[in-house]
């Protein structure tokens, strides 16, 4: 009986510990992209993210980037506005800005902050504020347009009445090819882990994407006028 009362909270704490929730979701993607120049771009993006667990519709969103290319430093900026799909639909905006060093092996820090709109401090609204911290490793196959990468990203969270801290991270494995001048296909294989909650969640993601490029109208050249005394 004694040895009964010891195993039960071992088998408890297990339970504690083992305790999860698996979800598969599908994040399509369509990006309108514009190259200013050889550094700056500009990314327009629309994505629909669905809960193939439950087959229910989460969020859609369009964001607009800018971004900045040297030879070993990125910088980036951008806007999200965010429709969730809960009991009511709920419009989020979200802000972000990042710093990545580094090219077959770079290392990005952003700030991101979101705040649902429509909704007041009084009423129980804060803003949502996250750093995130990834590690990125290219592994392009020479001579050929398929290029692939592995990156580790950490989440760190901030916001007034949360739990706060580190509390998810999260593994992508990418692979894209350039199909054309105009685009390229791609797929991204994401593993999303809590860490912190009392039943923490891991999702696996299905992330198909098309990036389509715009480019900048040339002027025409003027045709030279005929002279048959040249």
């Amino acid at each position: 009986m004694n040895r009964f009362y010891f195993i039960l909270p071992l088998m408890f704490l297990s339970t504690i510990f083992t305790a999860q929730t698996r979800t598969m979701e599908l994040w399509p993607a369509h990006t309108f992209r514009f190259k200013l120049n050889k550094q700056f771009k500009i990314d327009v993006e629309n994505q629909l993210r669905a809960n193939v667990s439950t087959g229910e519709l989460n969020q859609f969103f369009t964001q607009s980037s800018i971004k900045y290319k040297s030879k070993k430093t990125r910088l980036s900026s951008g806007i999200r506005l965010i429709q969730e799909f809960n009991n009511s639909i709920e419009n989020h905006l979200r802000y972000h800005i990042d710093y990545s060093i580094g090219s077959d092996i770079s290392f990005r820090i952003r700030y991101q902050t979101k705040n649902q709109l429509g909704i007041k401090k009084s009423e129980g609204d804060y803003f949502d504020n996250d750093l995130r911290y990834r590690l990125k490793v290219k592994l392009n196959v020479p001579d050929t347009k398929f290029k692939s990468s592995v990156a580790l990203e950490f989440f760190q969270h901030f916001e007034t009445g949360a739990l706060n801290g580190f509390n998810k991270y999260r593994w992508t494995f990418s692979g894209e090819y350039k199909i054309s001048k105009k685009g390229k296909i791609g797929l991204n294989i994401i593993r999303e882990k809590q860490w912190v909650y009392w039943n923490p969640k891991t999702t696996w993601v299905l992330m198909p994407y098309y990036i389509s490029y715009i480019k900048k109208r040339e002027p025409k050249k003027e045709s030279k006028p005929f002279n048959q005394f040249d």
